[in-house]
Order: C-alpha cells, then sequence, then structure tokens
C-alpha cells in the first residue's frame, strides 16, 4: 500500500501536468544571420538574458511573403563535442503563424511568442512594417520534464521555395538544478 501511495504521489503530478522541471535552460548565444537582403531589409536578435532567457528581434521585409517554409534542427552536444541530431522538423510557415500546430511543443512556444510579438497570425507578412518580438523568456516548465543535461544547439531557416530567408541559431544547455 505504500508503494502505490508513493507512486501515486509521485507520478500523479506528471500526468496532471503539475510537476514542475528540476532543471534552468540557460542560452548563452543567439545569432540572426541574413545571408543576402533580398527579402529582409533589416533584422537584429539580441539576448537580453542568459539564465531564465530573455530574447527580443527585430526584422522588416523587403517584400511580401505570402508562403514560407520552417526547416528546425536540434543537436544535443556529446562530450567528445560531436553532435547527435534529435528533432529534424520541416513545417508550412503559413500553416504555423495560424497555430496549426498548436498542440506540440513548437505551438506552445509560439502561442506565447504571440503575445509578446507583433507577428502576424497568418501569411502574407507584409513588407515594410517593422515586426517585433519583446522580451520573449523562454520557461523551463514548458518543456518535456526529464530533458538530459547537456548543451544544445537549435537552427531555425527559413526559407521561401528554396531561397534561404533567414538562419536564427541558439546554442544553450540544460542545467539541473542541486
Amino acid at each position: 500500500m505504500f508503494i502505490r501511495a508513493v507512486i501515486f504521489v509521485l507520478v500523479f503530478p506528471l500526468l496532471l501536468g503539475l510537476a514542475k522541471n528540476n532543471y534552468d535552460i540557460i542560452i548563452h548565444n543567439v545569432e540572426c544571420i541574413l545571408p543576402a537582403k533580398k527579402y529582409v531589409s533589416f533584422l537584429e536578435c539580441k539576448l537580453l538574458r542568459q539564465r531564465s532567457p530573455v530574447v527580443a528581434a527585430q526584422f522588416m521585409l523587403n517584400e511580401t511573403i505570402n508562403h514560407f517554409d520552417m526547416h528546425c534542427t536540434f543537436d544535443l552536444f556529446k562530450k567528445d563535442k560531436t553532435r547527435m541530431n534529435i528533432a529534424d522538423i520541416k513545417m508550412d510557415g503559413c500553416k504555423y503563424l495560424g497555430s496549426m500546430y498548436q498542440n506540440n511543443i513548437i505551438g506552445k512556444l509560439f502561442k506565447r511568442l504571440k503575445t509578446v510579438s507583433n507577428i502576424p497570425n497568418n501569411c502574407p507578412v507584409e513588407k515594410g512594417k517593422m515586426f517585433e518580438i519583446r522580451n520573449y523568456t523562454f520557461i523551463a516548465d514548458e518543456f518535456p520534464p526529464g530533458a538530459p543535461q547537456a548543451k544544445w544547439q537549435m537552427r531555425l531557416k527559413l526559407l521561401r521555395r528554396s531561397d534561404l530567408i533567414i538562419t536564427i541559431i541558439f546554442d544553450g544547455s540544460v542545467v539541473y538544478k542541486t
């Protein structure tokens, strides 16, 4: 009976989503790369705080974009500094803006992103307007429990047809609280 009670106390909060993660997400660097100014006239990304990370970004388009794709890769770094790819996700960017993917972790992150930005809810994304993400905070409790303590890198590429519009790179780590 005691074992059942212990299992209930430990597992039930996880099932309800009440459990808090016992780790911090740290972002060491954010880099926004603009390969050419064909589609984007202005791009700026800032890391405002590393622990309980806060980022901000601004961009302005040269051309209205009616459709774009997103390609996101997520790698963990092993002790020997080699990469281990754990996610390679390709999405329709316009469907993402419309919260088509709202039930997965990426959709949950974007739902909160909408509250701190003026990014449109659908395509087209208009030229000449300054789009901003103001003080987006990464919250560890929004991520899966039991993430391994590791260094990681996420690369997000925004593409129009096969043309690269923007590359955004996040270098970070998961550090357990002791």
